[in-house]
C-alpha cells in the first residue's frame, strides 16, 4: 500500500520541537518531503533563535531515508512566512500541505503582561498563521489543491493566566473558519488540531510536576512522556490524515487530539433566546434576563491554574 504522503511536500512550522517534531518526522515516515521549519527560540520567544533543532529533525529524516530541509524563519514575519514556502518550492518544486505548529506563551494574568509580550504572542500565533498560510495558498491555488492544518490549543476557553495564548488560539478557530470558505473553490482544504501533549510548552506551565492527574499514564513531563498518552507522536495520525487525499472532502473542521482520543468541535451555537414584542428597556431585561437566560451566566469554572487572592 502506498504511504498516505507519499510525493507531497509538507512544511511544518515549529516542526523542531514537541508536537511539530513529531508531525514532521511521521509526514516524513509517510512518504512527504518535508520543510522542517523553526526559529529555535525559547518558549516565551525572548531568546535563542538558531537552526539547530530544524537541523536536528532534518538530519534524523535523512538518515531515516527521508527527504527534509530546514528553515529557520521568524513566522512572526510576512518574510520568514514567505520564505518557508519558498524553500518548499525551491527544493522540492511544490507545496501540498502546511501544518502551523509555532508557537510562544508567556504565563502571566492580565495586569502582570508587559504589551510587547502581548505583541509576540498574538504575532508569533496569528500573524504567523497568517503570513504562512497566505504564502502557501499563492502557491497552492495554480495548483488547484493544498491542505492547510493550524493547531489550536484548549486555552481558548479562557486559561485565565494566558491571556494572549488564550485570545491567540481562539483566533485560530476563526481563521480557520475564514479561510475554509474563501480556499474550498480552489480545491484546498483548511482544517484546525487541537492537541494536548507534553512539551516543553507544557513543562513551563505544569513546572516538574510529574502527574496530570491519578489515572496511570497521564505523564505532564515531557521528556517521561513517551509512549504515554501525552506522547506527542499522538496528535501527528489526525494531522497527517488531514493532510491526505483521503480527507479532500473534509473542510474547516476542528478536531481535538488528546491521548488516544479524537473528536470533533460542533457548531457553535446560541444556547438560549427571549424576545421582545417591541425595544428593549434596561428594566425589562433586568427582570426577565436572569430567569430566561440564567441561571449559570457566570464564565465556566476553570480548574487550573487558580486565581490568586
Amino acid at each position: 500500500m502506498t504511504s498516505s504522503l507519499e510525493g507531497k511536500v509538507v512544511a511544518v512550522t515549529g516542526g523542531g520541537r514537541g508536537i511539530g517534531r513529531a508531525i514532521a518526522l511521521a509526514a516524513a515516515n509517510e512518504g512527504a518531503s518535508v520543510v522542517v521549519a523553526d526559529y529555535g527560540v525559547s518558549v516565551d520567544g525572548r531568546e535563542g533563535a538558531s537552526s539547530d533543532a530544524a537541523d536536528e529533525v532534518v538530519a534524523e529524516i535523512i538518515a531515516a531515508g527521508g527527504q527534509a530541509v530546514s528553515a529557520a524563519e521568524d513566522v512572526s514575519t510576512m518574510e520568514g512566512g514567505r520564505r518557508i514556502v519558498q524553500t518548499a518550492v525551491d527544493h522540492f518544486g511544490r507545496i501540498d500541505g502546511l501544518v502551523c505548529c509555532a508557537g510562544i506563551t508567556v504565563m502571566k494574568y492580565l495586569w502582570e503582561l508587559e504589551e510587547h509580550e502581548w505583541d509576540d504572542v498574538i504575532a508569533v500565533h496569528l500573524k504567523g498563521h497568517f503570513s504562512c498560510a497566505q504564502a502557501a495558498a499563492r502557491v497552492m491555488m495554480p495548483q488547484g489543491s493544498g491542505s492547510l492544518v493550524f493547531i489550536g490549543s484548549g486555552a481558548f476557553t479562557g486559561t485565565p493566566n494566558m491571556p494572549s495564548y488564550a485570545t491567540a488560539k481562539a483566533g485560530v478557530l476563526g481563521f480557520t473558519w475564514s479561510t475554509a470558505y474563501a480556499l474550498a473553490r480552489f480545491g484546498i482544504t483548511t482544517n484546525c488540531v487541537v492537541p494536548s501533549a507534553a512539551t516543553r510548552m507544557s513543562d513551563s506551565i505544569y513546572g516538574n510536576a510529574e502527574m496530570l492527574s491519578d489515572q496511570p499514564g497521564e505523564t505532564v513531563r515531557s521528556d517521561l512522556a513517551t509512549g504515554t498518552p501525552r506522547d506527542p507522536a499522538n496528535v501527528a495520525p489526525i494531522v497527517l490524515y488531514l493532510l491526505g487525499d483521503q480527507a479532500r472532502e473534509i473542510n474547516g473542521q476542528v478536531f481535538r487530539a488528546q491521548g488516544y482520543e479524537i473528536a470533533h468541535f460542533g457548531d457553535i451555537a446560541w444556547d438560549k433566546a427571549m424576545k421582545n414584542d417591541g425595544p428593549w428597556d434596561v428594566a425589562s431585561i433586568a427582570d426577565r434576563l436572569p430567569v430566561e437566560l440564567g441561571p449559570t451566566l457566570t464564565p465556566r469554572p476553570v480548574p487550573w491554574p487558580e486565581a490568586p487572592r
